[in-house]
């Protein structure tokens, strides 16, 4: 089967791997769609995973073929699924922290959404897969549904309520998902990014309700007279950006959190005495829970929250290698791969 695997020296490229062999309790999915993460982007651009490695996570496919155990998953239903599965048991599920559990970490799609299909084990089945009505949202739509999860629980374990300033920094898909759910909570939500395109794309979207250019050398100001002076209440770092801790800190009001919510590539970090002197909270976020895997799946099925113009560019399987550029251009706010 044609797949499309990481490679050094040209980030991607066309290969071919045997379509997976099934045990008893597994399924085949044959893969429809699947967006490229800024996940995907970050392991390709910094060599973080070895060569030959078939990347994608954000999958909605048809099953094809069905293991002799499998009963409540049949041939030709379309489904969403993610990729990660917590045990439910452990010390780190019990607390909460589901994606520090170790087999959240273990479990993975085989080989990955980048390809014309992949197994789904008996685990995946019963926590992270969901069938798609029809007749529903598109699947390019219904994709989303990972990357949503990952930000609503960002949303959640930030406590934002309706007497909230929110900044958003950096208005890619993450940024913009982010924001969505923040004037959903009712939080008075701004964004920062570098690109004005984007911030007039969230703004259209209602996902912020102001924005600003992030290099700008006004920003802190136009953040104090939002804010009577005190700056934001609750600030999401969505950018990648080593500048945009910095920044954070200079604009979060004293006594106010930041959400880390992407890497960066260098080691940089918090100054101890201004969280200490500010009584700032630094918080991080990374990955899903099963609550909040089920609660976006609703909020895209039902139409609550609609994403349709977070999909930029949607392109063939063969087409991701050289397609793939406008991500790392930032000319692509999400890319979906289809077969």
């Amino acid at each position: 089967m044609l797949c499309i695997a990481y490679d050094k020296e040209q980030k991607l490229k066309i290969t071919e791997l045997p379509k997976p062999e099934l045990k008893e309790d597994e399924v085949l999915l044959k893969v429809d769609v699947c967006g490229v993460c800024g996940s995907d982007l970050v392991k390709i651009k910094n060599d973080l995973v070895q060569e030959g490695t078939v990347l994608g996570h954000e999958v909605v496919g048809t099953i094809v073929e069905t293991g002799s155990q499998v009963r409540k998953w049949s041939s030709s239903q379309k489904v969403l699924v993610a990729h990660h599965v917590p045990c439910l048991n452990c010390y780190f599920c019990k607390s909460g922290n589901f994606s520090m559990c170790s087999q959240f970490k273990s479990t993975n799609l085989y080989p990955g959404g980048f390809a014309e299909y992949i197994k789904l084990s008996r685990a995946h089945l019963e926590h992270t897969t969901f069938l798609i009505p029809k007749g529903t949202v598109s699947d390019h739509e219904i994709a989303l549904t990972e990357p949503l999860a990952c930000c609503l629980r960002a949303v959640t374990r930030a406590q934002i309520t309706t007497s909230n300033s929110v900044l958003i920094c950096g208005l890619g898909s993450i940024g913009i998902m982010l924001g969505k759910l923040c004037i959903e909570k009712g939080a008075h939500t701004f964004g920062i990014d570098l690109l004005e395109e984007r911030i007039n794309l969230t703004k259209d979207m209602l996902a912020i309700h102001d924005g600003y250019l992030a290099d700008s050398n006004e920003l802190k100001s136009w953040i104090s007279s939002k804010t009577e002076g005190r700056g934001v209440d609750i600030i999401f770092l969505a950018s990648g950006s080593d500048k945009s801790i910095n920044q954070a800190t200079s604009l979060v009001r004293s006594g106010g959190k930041i959400v880390v919510f992407s890497s960066i590539a260098k080691e940089e970090g918090f100054y101890n005495n201004e969280i200490y002197y500010r009584e700032l909270s630094i918080i991080g976020s990374y990955s899903p829970s099963p609550i909040a895997l089920k609660e976006a799946y609703q909020l895209i099925i039902t139409g609550k929250i609609k994403l349709k113009k977070l999909i930029t560019d949607i392109v063939p399987l063969k087409e991701l290698p050289k397609q793939i550029e406008k991500c790392f251009k930032n000319k692509s706010i999400k890319m979906m791969m289809e077969n």
